[in-house]
């Protein structure tokens, strides 16, 4: 087929499928049902929802597999060939930020490096009777036996973190560092625990060079950094880490599940950057003749050029290339009917306490988003791609931006050696992340949102709907559905608890919606209560209340003031109420777009998660309790030792006279730093010293700010360094944000990572704290 007409079918058939998706909904929620499981027709009035048949089901969900690896070689060069153009893969747009290179193995030490693969465990914690959820938390999961990799982990006894390129292990009765390791050096790292075995997960770019391309400089090569998912397995012999294993495998990390100890790694290889793609010289025809060549180079190409690989290795090292690399066999390679998108998904199954064999990969050739895990099932969630050649069209790109769709394919995971692609199916509109999916009583249900998310004149109104899927042989199909669920509005957290779901949207107020999901075929929404501010987070805490972490809100503008937790009773479901808040203005929290970082310790009754300020240079932990359909803080903890900005809000309240108006204006205008004794700022670009040296003294004292500061801590002045030939930005001494919260008995753990623009390199750090006072009791650097 030419490529005319290509774009001509392409835009036929998006057209029809568009066409179909285009039906007005009606102003009252709750009313709308599904098509029938058994005739395909609707039920119920369902223009609030867009209806797809077996045939637009096919459009880009169905999967297919090659028996032979000619004929998968032959589909990925054609199916590329159509879209590459003079300037490559130009519309992937598939690769993220830069992240620092992955270290080679002269970032391990000697003695932190094992090729013993003995299976001893010794599991201390296990047999000195330890459970979770009783004596310690473990990580906030969405699905109970479903674990997440997080940043940190406990059995209870010790604790194991990453920060700066290694691996500590902290006595939690000690409160110290007893072994530390280091691993390979990346931007991020995720582990899981079993036992005496962590399977850490990092994330990085590895540096690769082309010689048969030009930079620029006329020397014949260039750089090109490509993701690569690094994961080693480590033992834990009494307190002494060791790495055992590393694999390495090209792509980016999503994220990954574990389920009976064995890890589900999800990650994206996208069209290599180093391909010998040429670019358009200038002159008449070069476009035409630069797409040829292009065209030209992926019909030559390979396998290797496509499909991600990956080695295994004894001991520590994650340096590049790597002898005996293997990439997934092409039986295990997965391929929409239509095209999906530029990339591959893959999913690794590695267990945390054995061999890292890599022979378990299976892949889909679309790239994933959003991954979602029960203890049967695995999905990954992958967004429409539209051809180019249809985007040319304004009117029917709108239209693409306001019915865009996603493809859902599922995983069977009750093979703990392979997880087996099982079926999927298509939905319309944008899935919000992993918890706007819910698996239960083998129906899947799903939250997504159409229309046009930045809403303007010329564009619909988005609205929300819940879908309600069933598997029949390799489809995820409909069999019901509810619509016009926060009209002009965009999902901010949807939470599902066996047969009752939760959705909360928002652009000026919140709208907290109650579903009604036990009948699959007629899912409903019951209730709404809208309320000032949203909900990023939802946490069940019982049958009846729901917890709401998220954001207060002016209530006429929608512009976000601070952090806000609601209390929600949903004992009636037609009539939910909101119990209780607690509002800290200012304040940001991560729990919406990180779940882990909030922590419910159901024995106490007490919510903990992170709190910043950017404005004010302050960031805590923040303890509520909930009794009694009411909210109250416990208290606060922070990680601040050494220099901080000082909190120029408190010498405000200390005027009193008009004629210090000017002086206050120049008092906000310098940069003040506050300094235990024996301590002073290292502030990159800034010329810092001891209040008493500077001809402004006397403002500080007329300002009452001597009076802020207790003891014999120094307080300091910071200028711009004066050798500088460029606006410096204000002076940031490192501000220790406290992500993930746990309890270990009766004491609170916080970790964080300092952020800031001091010369000292980041790392974390662990907090220990009483569980009832929350006075802090140890501070421990994770260096």
């Amino acid at each position: 087929m030419s490529r005319a007409a290509m774009r001509t079918a392409v835009i036929a058939v998006t057209a029809s499928l568009l066409a179909a998706a285009c039906a007005e909904s009606p102003d009252t929620p709750g009313e709308l049902t599904g098509p029938d499981s058994s005739t395909g027709t609707d039920s119920g009035n369902s223009e609030a929802v867009i209806d797809l048949g077996d045939d637009e089901i096919m459009f880009t969900a169905a999967l297919s597999a090659f028996d032979e690896c000619e004929s998968l070689l032959d589909h990925l060069r054609s199916e590329y060939a159509e879209r590459v153009g003079p300037w490559g893969f130009e519309a992937s747009g598939r690769h993220g930020p830069g992240i620092p290179e992955l270290a080679g193995a002269d970032v391990m030490e000697a003695s932190g490096v094992v090729t013993d693969d003995s299976d001893q465990s010794s599991t201390e914690a296990v047999r000195a009777g330890l459970v979770e959820g009783v004596d310690y938390s473990g990580t906030n999961v969405q699905e109970a036996g479903v674990d997440e990799a997080d940043l940190v982990k406990t059995d209870g006894r010790r604790i194991f973190a990453v920060s700066d390129g290694r691996l500590s292990v902290i006595d939690a009765a000690a409160r110290r560092v007893v072994g530390s390791v280091g691993i390979a050096s990346g931007f991020s790292a995720e582990m899981f625990l079993d036992g005496d075995d962590l399977l850490v997960i990092l994330s990085g770019y590895s540096s690769l060079y082309e010689t048969a391309a030009d930079d620029g400089d006329g020397d014949g090569s260039a750089e090109h950094e490509q993701p690569v998912t690094v994961v080693q397995r480590v033992r834990v012999d009494g307190d002494i880490p060791r790495v055992v294993e590393t694999l390495r495998m090209d792509g980016t990390y999503v994220s990954a599940r574990s389920v009976g100890g064995v890890a589900r790694v999800v990650t994206r290889h996208d069209p290599p950057r180093s391909f010998p793609f040429v670019f358009p010289q200038g002159g008449i025809g070069s476009e035409q003749a630069a797409e040829e060549a292009n065209r030209a180079a992926v019909l030559a190409s390979t396998l290797e050029d496509w499909l991600p690989s990956y080695a295994v290795a004894d001991g520590a090292s994650a340096s590049s290339p790597v002898e005996g690399s293997q990439r997934p066999a092409c039986g295990n390679v997965y391929v929409p009917s239509e095209f999906a998108g530029f990339g591959v998904t893959t999913v690794m199954s590695l267990p945390v306490g054995g061999p890292l064999a890599g022979d378990s990969a299976v892949s889909v050739t679309a790239p994933g988003d959003i991954v979602y895990a029960t203890p049967r099932s695995l999905y990954v969630a992958t967004s429409a791609w539209i051809a180019p050649e249809v985007l040319e069209d304004e009117a029917i790109r709108q239209r693409i931006a306001e019915d865009w769709q996603a493809a859902i394919h599922r995983f069977d995971l009750t093979d703990p050696d392979r997880a087996a692609y099982a079926a999927s199916g298509l939905v319309p509109g944008r899935i919000h992340n992993q918890f706007s999916l819910s698996e239960h009583d083998e129906h899947l249900r799903v939250v997504t949102t159409t229309g046009d998310l930045w809403w303007g004149q010329d564009g619909a109104e988005p609205s929300s709907q819940v879908r309600v899927l069933r598997q029949t042989g390799d489809r995820l199909v409909e069999v019901g559905s509810v619509g016009d669920i926060g009209r002009g509005e965009q999902v901010q957290s949807v939470r599902f608890t066996g047969d009752v779901g939760y959705v909360v949207t928002f652009r000026q107020v919140d709208p907290f919606y109650t579903l009604d999901l036990s009948d699959p075929e007629n899912p409903a929404v019951v209730g709404e209560l809208k309320i000032p501010g949203f909900s990023s987070y939802l946490h069940p805490i019982s049958d009846d209340l729901v917890l709401g972490v998220g954001f207060d809100a002016d209530e006429t503008a929608g512009v976000v003031t601070g952090s806000k937790v609601s209390l929600f009773d949903v004992s009636d479901l037609a009539n939910p109420l909101e119990l209780d808040v607690w509002i800290a203005p200012d304040d940001y929290n991560d729990a919406g777009w990180d779940h882990r970082a909030f922590l419910w310790w159901e024995p106490a009754r007490m919510a903990v998660f992170g709190i910043s300020s950017w404005n004010r240079q302050t960031a805590e932990a923040v303890a509520l309790r909930i009794e009694d359909g009411s909210l109250t803080e416990i208290g606060r903890v922070d990680h601040a030792e050494g220099c901080q900005i000082l909190n120029m809000g408190m010498a405000e309240e200390l005027m009193h006279d008009d004629h210090l108006y000017e002086l206050w204006e120049t008092l906000t205008d310098l940069n003040v730093i506050v300094c235990e004794p024996d301590e002073s700022p290292s502030v990159v670009d800034f010329d810092c010293r001891p209040v008493g040296w500077t001809p402004l003294d006397w403002v500080f004292e007329e300002a009452g700010v001597y009076d802020l500061i207790p003891g014999d801590e120094t307080l300091f002045s910071c200028d711009p360094d004066p050798d500088l030939d460029y606006l410096s930005p204000v002076p940031r001494p490192h501000l220790d944000v406290i992500v993930r919260s746990m309890v270990i008995g009766d004491e609170l753990w916080t970790l964080s990572y300092s952020s800031g623009n001091t010369q000292e390199s980041p790392v974390g750090k662990l907090a220990t704290s009483d569980l009832t006072t929350l006075e802090r009791i140890t501070l421990i650097r994770l260096s």
